[in-house]
């Protein structure tokens, strides 16, 4: 071969060599744009997922809110007392306290001690007001205590809460014919409670011959977890 053309030849090798380099970073790059493309186009759908799926939640909220502002309207209002609607804006469920908080207050006549319902039962009581929420100490409780009665056999005692999902109706007369699945009312006993709201359903009976107590546990008829709306009986114990 002419030296001519062996230096043709050998200065073709590192051109077809840069040109496949230049080729595979085109492509290189190609993709990498492409991906890049990818990723912010999946980056974008999530956050429209997720702006969909927290307005969905919302929506339902909303609806539930509207349902149960609907149910508390229509609800007969207990004797004494005027009832107002309030909206749940917090809840506190721990091992110490069981509570919820309203939006509501003094300014709308809220006072301490007034009773709190729904259209399913028993909610708590009014515990701290400031002007414009309210503290509600729940039926679940520890601290709180109910005078109730079984709408079967009509016996007597106080519900008090547990710190936990469940009630105890204790201080019931031992021979009292208390049997699962009978409901509990609120006795009207004491100026918090009018008599016949509903607490809840016996769960559960225990007896103890040797101190002769009669105990049942009842599971209370209000999801406290899902509460968005609540009705306050304010003005009956003043």
């Amino acid at each position: 071969m002419a030296p001519a053309g062996a230096a043709q030849t050998a200065l073709m090798w590192p051109q077809r060599a840069a040109l496949a380099m230049g080729d595979w970073a085109g492509d290189v790059g190609r993709t990498l744009f492409r991906r890049g493309g990818t990723i912010a186009e999946n980056e974008r759908l999530r956050r429209e997922s997720e702006a969909l799926r927290g307005q969905t939640l919302r929506l339902a909220r909303y609806e539930r809110e509207n349902r149960e502002l609907r149910a508390l309207l229509k609800m007969p209002a207990p004797p004494g007392g005027i009832t107002r609607a309030a909206p749940v804006i917090a809840l506190d469920a721990t091992d110490y306290v069981r509570s919820i908080t309203l939006g509501i207050g003094s300014r709308s006549g809220v006072r301490a001690k007034d009773a709190v319902f729904t259209p399913q039962g028993v909610v708590g009581q009014v515990e701290v007001v400031s002007p414009f929420t309210a503290t509600v100490t729940l039926l679940t409780d520890r601290a709180s205590g109910v005078g109730a009665m079984t709408g079967r056999g009509l016996a007597s005692g106080v519900v008090k809460g547990t710190g936990g999902s469940n009630c105890r109706m204790a201080y019931m007369d031992y021979r009292a014919d208390v049997r699962e699945g009978d409901v509990v009312f609120t006795s009207g006993d004491s100026q918090i409670f009018p008599r016949g709201l509903v607490i809840g359903r016996v769960s559960r009976v225990e007896k103890d011959k040797n101190l002769s107590q009669l105990t049942a546990w009842v599971d209370p008829s209000v999801s406290f977890d899902r509460l968005s709306a609540v009705s306050v009986r304010i003005g009956a114990n003043r």
